[in-house]
């Protein structure tokens, strides 16, 4: 199993650069085999959390970040994004209705289309996770 971590300033281009960190870790990993669809789902789910975390927690505020985890085993890849807390108390990620002619709203329904699962983290920490398993070559 690897884990790499790191933190992004709370800028807009942080969120291709959360994108290639993700995609780099799970390409860098010895024992993986992750297809590269794989590889192209954690870089959007990626994308879509972050963008959420600078729109919808105090990652987008001055000075402030966001972290994003990620672990690669030979089974599959958890990606995590680590946050301040939300901008409104008690807001929770969730996939919402999105009006069709909108241009925003979608990216949880991406996501929970593109993860094998997601969710918050625990109580205790802000943020989500995703999680993407392939099958295992016999």
């Amino acid at each position: 199993m690897s884990v790499a971590f790191t933190s992004f300033p709370g800028l807009p281009t942080s969120v291709a650069a959360a994108r290639r960190f993700v995609a780099g870790a799970i390409r860098l990993y010895p024992h993986s085999a992750a297809p590269g669809e794989v590889v192209d789902r954690a870089e959007l789910i990626t994308s879509e959390l972050c963008t959420n975390a600078l729109r919808h927690t105090r990652s987008g505020e001055p000075g402030q970040s966001f972290t994003v985890w990620i672990r690669v085993d030979e089974h599959g890849v958890r990606g995590e994004v680590h946050t301040p807390p939300a901008r409104l108390p008690h807001l929770i990620p969730q996939v919402v209705e999105a009006h069709p002619w909108c241009e925003s709203g979608r990216g949880l329904f991406l996501v929970d289309q593109l993860a094998t699962k997601w969710g918050t983290l625990t109580p205790w920490q802000n943020g989500v996770f995703f999680l993407l398993t392939w099958p295992q070559p016999r």
